[in-house]
């Protein structure tokens, strides 16, 4: 299970922090290391600034109203994968995220691996 994500920096925005957690432990199960956890649209901007990612996962809605839907937009312009991670159908995100996987909340280790093995080619 551990090689799937070997050498892969996935960023992980997620606002609840047991979640956050959960999903550290998962990518590094899959061999991945983690940027973050962050759990404010800020810190997950300049993670993504910094670089050196090979996919992020982020949740859509964050505490103070924000959305993660502006650095999805960044990610993928610099051909950044990108999961949703959401408890929304795909129906409730603009048109422009069609084709972006979800991870449905509650997710276990077998979605996050399936979602990563989505992205990661």
């Amino acid at each position: 299970m551990g090689e799937l994500l070997k050498g892969k920096r996935i960023l992980i925005l997620e606002d609840n922090f047991i979640m956050a957690l959960d999903l550290s432990q998962m990518i590094q199960k899959l061999g991945g290391t983690v940027a973050g956890p962050v759990g404010r649209l800020g810190e997950g901007l300049a993670l993504a600034q910094a670089g050196g990612l090979a996919a992020a996962i982020l949740d859509v809605n964050l505490d103070r109203g924000e959305t993660s839907l502006s650095l999805a937009d960044e990610l993928l312009a610099a051909h950044v994968p990108v999961v949703f991670a959401t408890g929304y159908n795909s129906t409730a995100l603009p048109d422009r995220f069609a084709g972006v996987p979800r991870l449905s909340k509650p997710f276990n280790e077998r979605s996050v691996e399936e979602a990563m093995r989505g992205v990661i080619a």
